[in-house]
């Protein structure tokens, strides 16, 4: 209720609808009550349509950020979980937190397998924090390696930092960077207005002109100038796209997301579950070390205790059996900067210590021949994934404290990971659309450049490990960022510094990913792309949730945000001209020394040609752009396009309202009434050279939009003319035509140079 409200207040607290309604007041106190309840009724039903199409937009943008909002798994007493939202936990609740996780409550550790948090949301200090059993951990924490089961101990606000539903409790209507434009134009043009009204005045007042007429100008002026309209189309088109990408399998959490998605020219993905499928393949487990006993064994012991529900842990697990008949010393969960996990385990009286993990990191810490190596490269040059398993000989060695060769390789996994179906098409049409693609991997450089290759994506042999990163120069990393296109090993941290790279050199970087170790990029990204079977971490920080977890949905995505950006240039196009069109109209009468032949009726009458019946349409049924639009270039291609065309218009009407006043000069009801119907021709005209102007495909969707527009025009035209109580409401009478012939002969000249302009606008925006 509360947030119905402030949409009401603000809604109705805007400046043109409180100037709208004060003009009216003064109408009403000069006994103009035709014009002032008119106004009234009209801005009122304006704001009230504003108001519930807002409610209906904050309310489906609000299940939307509800779909995606992360859940907690909650034990049941028979041994099976159940997901629920955070802010239906309660205190008692016993639940499971795994890697990956973004710790909904906080919560007393029961038992924890290796778990490991990052409390940088409160300590700032990113370092992983070992959570032991009777631990307490904090809500918004994230789990970077193991898992727990935990008891709910605080919830909601009484949890240590309180804000962990804050955003479902509210609706905030945010504006996109266009939008933020568009609103911004909106204020000038109030003031500009404002500047009107005070020279209408004036003038008026030193030509003798009444106050009702000098009130009835100025309210006119007003109508025309301000695009209050615009600014509620924009946030039905956004809000409406965000269902349509809803739909299409592709979550926008954040409304500017359909902007962001025309904007984006370099993509940062990573491999697997993006490039790749997210199964992984268990081929099969090389011994190297005949002496070890029952290797297979150990490994699916330290699979199985280390396992954080990742699909490499669960294809190794459901390879190789397991023995119940072992006893668990220690744990070294897997993490992205760790990239390697292991067990210290009592197993047939004997202590055995086990490690497995990255070639390049296992290397550091025992032996590897250089037969085994070469297997190992020769494996991952043809896409395979490889893992290397080694024993620790020192059985008194904490595996938590390996920094020192103290063991030797044992074995390796190889692990398949095949590309995803339909990746090289979506690759294709990125690519085509100037946005340029980086791969950010944890993974093995050889593996990560044959399916970089195998994707299509441009420049897959330019490549660089983690390692290699660290030892890059400030003066030379820019240069070397932007020069390469495969990024293996990368920790987690480099990931974040990539993406601000990119950011500080000029592109607008968007990041796709899954894991915990994405999060950091993700946030840090102009556009990140979070897949939903991903960690709870990365789909909190993005912008757009990908439903299907397939990477092959983000052009479907691009293609519907590039129709509303569209459609949302379309109709500001027609909101410039109108404006443009009427400023010119009433500095020209105001220097001829006429009187403006428009009433606030006429404008209202108009605006249903001129902006109301094709933003409707628009809105239903977006237009297909032929080329990727950019915001950035929001004013050159409507305002800076339009120009022309609509001072064409205006100077047309003014030219026509002074020939049809010297025609007939004692029919000032009659030449209105015909400078009313020339300003709606131009207006309406607009309407079929705007496709023109932005070179718009000419498609089903398209024409059925013109046709409905033609109908719609004739079904509110004809009984405006034709039924007397309507005409005499409008103040309409018989046309001044009469030996009008030459200014019909101009008005079609004029139109086919404005035909001519729009083709010629088309043209450039095709070069360009």
């Amino acid at each position: 209720m509360k947030d119905i409200l402030k949409i009401l207040i603000r809604n109705f607290t805007s400046p043109i609808v409180i100037a709208i309604l004060l003009l009216a007041s003064v109408l009403l106190i000069l006994n103009e009550q035709r014009d002032a309840w008119f106004l009234s009724v009209v801005i009122t039903i304006n704001t009230l349509i504003a108001v519930v199409q807002e409610i209906r937009a904050s309310l489906a943008l609000k299940k939307l950020e509800l779909m995606s909002s992360p859940r907690a798994r909650v034990l049941l007493p028979n041994g099976k979980t159940k997901d629920v939202m955070f802010n239906q936990l309660v205190v008692g609740d016993v639940i499971k937190i795994m890697m990956g996780d973004e710790v909904p409550a906080d919560c007393q550790i029961l038992s924890s397998s290796g778990m490991e948090v990052d409390e940088s949301i409160m300590t700032g200090e990113s370092a992983p924090i070992d959570k032991t059993s009777s631990a307490i951990i904090y809500a918004a924490s994230q789990v970077v390696s193991g898992s727990a089961e935990a008891q709910v101990i605080a919830v909601g606000a009484n949890t240590r930092v309180g804000t962990m539903t804050a955003k479902l409790k509210s609706y905030k209507p945010e504006l996109t960077p266009m939008q933020r434009e568009i609103a911004r134009a909106i204020s000038f043009l109030t003031y500009g207005a404002i500047i009107l009204a005070i020279m209408i005045v004036a003038i008026y007042s030193l030509n003798g002109e009444t106050a009702v007429k000098t009130f009835k100008t100025v309210t006119s002026a007003a109508v025309t100038v301000v695009p209050e309209g615009l600014l509620l189309a924009s946030s039905m088109l956004l809000a409406f796209g965000s269902l349509k990408l809803a739909a299409a399998k592709v979550l926008p959490q954040k409304i500017s997301a359909i902007e962001a998605m025309a904007q984006l020219n370099v993509l940062c993905v990573d491999k697997t579950g993006t490039l790749t499928d997210e199964k992984i393949v268990f081929e099969k487990l090389e011994v190297i070390d005949s002496n070890v006993e029952n290797l297979p064994e150990l490994v699916a012991i330290a699979a199985k205790e280390t396992s954080n529900g990742s699909s490499t842990s669960n294809s190794i697990i459901d390879a190789l059996k397991t023995s119940s008949d072992y006893k668990i010393l220690e744990t070294l969960p897997f993490s992205s900067a760790r990239k390697m996990s292991g067990v210290k385990i009592s197993l047939n009286k004997k202590v055995v210590s086990l490690i497995i993990g990255a070639p390049e990191y296992i290397a550091k810490i025992a032996t590897v021949s250089n037969e085994t190596q070469k297997q190992v490269d020769k494996l991952t040059s043809v896409g395979k994934r490889v893992l290397l398993v080694s024993i620790i000989e020192d059985s008194q060695l904490s595996i938590k404290k390996l920094d020192s060769i103290c063991g030797h390789a044992v074995g390796y996994i190889v692990l398949a990971n095949e590309l995803r179906q339909g990746v090289t098409q979506t690759v294709e049409f990125l690519q085509k659309n100037g946005v340029e693609i980086k791969v950010i991997s944890g993974d093995n450089l050889k593996t990560v450049s044959y399916i970089a290759k195998k994707a299509g994506i441009k420049n897959y042999d330019k490549v660089i490990t983690g390692i290699d990163l660290q030892a890059i120069s400030d003066n030379n990393w820019d240069k070397t960022v932007q020069g390469t296109t495969i990024f293996a090993r990368v920790l987690p941290e480099q990931k974040e510094r990539l993406i601000e790279t990119y950011k500080k050199l000029g592109y607008y970087t968007g990041m796709v990913g899954d894991g915990v170790n994405d999060a950091l990029a993700l946030k840090k990204s102009d556009f990140g792309v979070a897949m939903y079977a991903g960690a709870s971490a990365s789909r909190r920080v993005a912008d757009v949730v990908i439903l299907d977890n397939s990477f092959n949905s983000l052009p479907l995505g691009m293609k519907l945000g590039n129709r509303i950006m569209q459609a949302i240039e379309m109709i500001a196009t027609l909101f410039f001209h109108k404006i443009i069109f009427g400023v010119v109209l009433l500095l020209s009468t105001i220097l001829i020394g006429l009187v403006y032949p428009f009433e606030p009726r006429h404008v209202t009458f108009m605006n249903i040609f001129l902006v109301t019946i094709p933003t409707i349409l628009w809105t239903l049924l977006p237009p297909i752009p032929k080329h990727r639009l950019s915001p950035k270039r929001f004013w050159h291609m409507t305002l800076m396009s339009v120009a022309p065309i609509a001072f064409m218009s205006g100077l047309m009407v003014a030219i026509s309202y002074v020939f049809l006043s010297i025609l007939h000069p004692g029919d000032a009801t009659g030449v209105s009434t015909t400078t009313v119907m020339i300003a709606t021709f131009f207006g309406i005209y607009l309407v079929f050279l705007v496709p023109k102007m932005f070179e718009i495909k000419n498609n089903r969707k398209a024409r059925i939009a013109r046709i409905l527009y033609v109908l719609l025009v004739v079904a509110v035209m004809l009984p405006s003319f034709g039924f007397g109580f309507i005409r005499e409401f409008f103040n309409f009478s018989t046309p001044a035509w009469h030996s009008a012939w030459p200014l019909m002969v101009v008005i079609i000249g004029v139109a086919v140079i404005q035909w001519k302009l729009a083709v010629m606008a088309g043209k450039r925006l095709e070069k360009s």
